[in-house]
This record gives structure tokens, sequence and C-alpha cells, in this order.
């Protein structure tokens, strides 16, 4: 043995505790993927190992058996000097996370990416670390290292299954169903025969989960339904359901509970053409585990959503009834046009030609006659016309002057009893004309007068005697 061999075996030997051991098997992960017996790395005792699940990852989404690099630490470095791979320095779905930090680093494999943030599936390998693999969310800077990819990038796993324009299925037993996680159980029940379920958790990151990949070829506007195989297991009632479309993802909750044995859809949705599209379940529903409820992993079924027509033309209105109205648009998720729900035009409206108008013989008079009337002992209120319709309706309140009261809606002084400064009696008053002859008792006597007239009669008389 050459002195450079036994240098080398010497600090791969380094690398690891002894007390580890080769397996196709850890953390209760199998790698049965076509490269996976030839997994050059060892399983902890305490059931994982970074580098383990990592080889174990690339084999089953790149289709790639990788080199042995060493530990944890020295991937980045291998990587780089590899012609079949470069490493990127931002995170990306499918690639290999590496942390050179620490005494033997830390590589995983990257399942999402948010921002700065990433979830990663991972093992652990020391005397405090958890068996099996668990999903992490890290910020992408914890990796230092940078990410792993094969050159041209990430290539997804085989996926027969073609979403073409034709209804179709995948099953569970598809190598279009991808299932993660360490808390896996069969269950004799399902489209073939068999599905998988775990335990329903309220635990902030999902333990174990599956997804449906979509292997879309012809693009267009599909149903999703999922299948709810009946279990002898308390089933989950609040399972979510995230379905990768053009759009983004959409949530769509599910009660398996309510619905075992039977096809639940969930939605309609535009698929691109690709295959990262999907549909995934976590077994994180928000329930207890301590509930003992399972989450069961089956089918789903893809088929085009029926042909729809345009109703209408897009911003048309029409009237419904004479104050109602509705428009065209696309108002279900489809590629077609309909009519929307209906709504109504405003008081005092009505619809004509789909466009409310103002409608003089529609209104209501809110008072009967023109003119004043008392609102309350100190305010008047004025009835009159007011708008553009041709109703009658009350104006601006008036408040009567301080020590004024309101009355058959005058307002009136209460000091003098209801009438005004003079006292009127209702006839004509001369006591102020300059020529009418006074009513009262003159200051003149008219006795001398009198007088007078009684002695030229006399003396008249004497004359004819």
């Amino acid at each position: 043995m050459s002195a450079r061999t036994f240098i080398f075996m010497t600090f791969f030997l380094a690398l690891y505790p002894l007390n580890s051991h080769a397996v196709y098997s850890c953390g209760g992960v199998n790698d049965t993927c076509p490269c996976g017996a030839s997994n050059p790395y060892p399983c902890c005792d305490n059931g994982g190992n970074c580098t383990w699940y990592a080889w174990h990852s690339a084999c089953c989404h790149w289709d790639m058996a990788l080199p042995g690099w060493g530990n944890a630490q020295t991937w980045a470095q291998y990587a780089n000097a590899n012609p079949n791979y470069e490493v990127l320095s931002y995170p990306v779905v499918g690639a290999i996370a590496c942390r050179t930090l620490g005494t033997y680093g830390h590589v995983a494999f990257v399942t999402a990416v948010s921002g700065n943030t990433i979830t990663v599936e991972e093992e652990n390998c020391c005397s405090t670390c958890a068996a099996g693999v668990r999903t992490w969310n890290y910020d992408a800077s914890y990796f230092d290292g940078g990410y792993i990819i094969p050159v041209g990038g990430v290539i997804p796993p085989a996926c027969d299954i073609e979403i073409n324009g034709t209804p179709v299925v995948i099953d569970d037993a598809s190598d279009c169903f991808e299932h993660h996680g360490t808390y896996w159980w069969d269950e004799a029940v399902g489209t073939d025969g068999h599905s998988y379920y775990t335990y329903a958790t309220d635990d902030t990151l999902a333990d174990s989960w599956a997804s449906w990949r979509l292997n879309v070829t012809v693009a267009g506007n599909y149903d999703i339904s999922v299948m709810i195989p009946p279990s002898v297991n308390d089933m989950t009632q609040q399972a979510s359901y995230t379905v990768s479309h053009s759009g983004g993802e959409t949530p769509v909750s599910v009660n398996q509970a309510a619905n075992a044995g039977n096809w639940v859809f969930l939605g309609s949705f535009w698929l691109n053409e690709g295959t990262t599209q999907f549909v995934r379940l976590n077994d994180n529903t928000g329930e207890n585990y301590d509930l003992r409820r399972v989450l069961l992993y089956d089918a789903i079924s893809v088929e085009p959503t029926p042909q729809c027509q345009d109703e209408c033309s897009e911003g048309e209105r029409t009237c419904e009834g004479s104050n109602g109205f509705k428009t065209c648009g696309n108002f279900d998720g489809d590629n077609c046009l309909e009519w929307s729900s209906v709504e109504f035009c405003g008081l005092d409206e009505v619809c004509t030609d789909g466009t409310c108008e103002f409608n003089p013989a529609g209104c209501t008079d809110e008072c009967t006659q023109t003119g004043y009337s008392c609102f309350s002992p100190t305010v008047l209120q004025y009835c009159g016309q007011f708008d553009e319709d041709s109703c009658l309706e009350y104006g601006n309140n008036e408040p009567c002057p301080d020590g004024a009261t309101c009355s058959n809606g005058q307002c009136t002084n209460s000091s003098d009893g209801g009438t005004d400064s003079q006292t009127d009696s209702g006839e004509e008053n001369n006591s102020d004309s300059g020529c009418n002859c006074k009513t009262g008792t003159s200051k003149h006597s008219s006795f001398p007068l009198l007088l007078l007239l009684m002695a030229i009669t006399a003396l008249t008389f004497r004359r004819k005697i």
C-alpha cells in the first residue's frame, strides 16, 4: 500500500464514527431508486446521516449517482471541481445545500424557496439528534458553501402519466407520486387496493408529506379531484391540499372523515405545460397528535374542464326587472364569460338598457302640502321641492327665535299669550286716522249752540204773531 493511499484511507475513516454502518436504508427511508444500491455513505447509530440522505435525494431526484465527496464540509469543493456539477450562490428547489462551517459541515436537500428562507429535508448524525428525516426552515445564508445542482439544471424524476387533455388518474403506486418523511404506514384500501397513511399533527412544520406530480403536455383548464379511501382509524377533519398551478398555489381544505370512500372535487385550475406543478398534502393539519387522526393518501384524478361558451360580451350590462341589472364577466374560474349576480339601482332610479337612470315617477312624497309645520316645540320645518325629482320633501329645519315657540306652523312669542305686540281685536282700528270722525267724546260742549238755535226759533215765531 502506498503512503498516499494509506493517508487517504486514514483521512476517510476519520470522517465517520466507527459505530456507523453502510446500508440502503437510514432513518426509516429506503433507498429504492435505481442508483440507491451505490450509496457510499453510512447511517449513524442514531438513525440518520445528512450525507446519506443528500446522496439518496440526488439519486432519486436527479437520477444520478454522486461520487463519494467525503464529509459534508467538502461537498461544495469537490462539486466545483467536477465538470458534471455546478455550485450556485443562491438556492433553487432540488439543489443540495452545503454548509462548510463546523467540524463536519452539513448538507440538505432543498424542497422550497421563499425569499431568503429555504425549506429542506435532512437527516443528522449525532448522539443528541432525532432519528429519521425532518423538514426544516433555514435562512439561505446558513449554507455558506452554496447549492449544488447538475450541469444543465435540476431535472425532476420521471413521471410517465401525461396530462394531455384526456382524463387521467394518478395513483399512489405510480412514479408520479412521492412521499417524504419518516412516518408512513400501508393500508389495503384505495383505487388499486393500496394507500398510505400517516398521523396528523399540530406542528409548525411537516414531518411527513406527499405529492402527486403533474406532467402536463397539453396546457388547459383541468378539474382536479382527490380520492379519500375509507379507514379503520379516525380520519383527519382538516386536511389541507395545496394545488400548484399557473396562477400560484391554492390551499383546499377537505374533511377526510366526512368524505371517506368518495372523490372530492378540489377545483378547476389552469395548468401550464411542464413538470413543476403538483398536488401536495402535509401532515401538519393543526390537529393534535394525541387525537390519533390519520391522513389517507391514495389517488387524484385530472380531467379537462368541460368546454364552455360565452353567454355575453365582456362589460355588457342587462336589466333584471325594473330596478336590477347584471354585468358580463368571468366570475367562475373558467375561460368563458357569464352574467354576474343581480345588483340593484339606487332609490328613485330605474334600469334602462342596463344603465341606472333617474326615475321621476318613482319617488314618494315625504309630506303632503307645501308650507311650514312644527318639527318640534321650538323648530319649524318646511315642506317643498328641494331635489331633482317631482316629489315633496322636507328642507332644512329652522329654529324659532329665542323665547318663541312653534304653533300651527308659526313661531310665536310666549310672553303675550300667542298675540302680536299690539292688541288686535279683529276690527278695523281708525284711532290714528286724520280724516275720520272721532268715536270718543268731544272735549267741547254743544250746549251753547243749542241755546242759539232755540233763540232764533223763538224770534221767528214772534214775527209771525
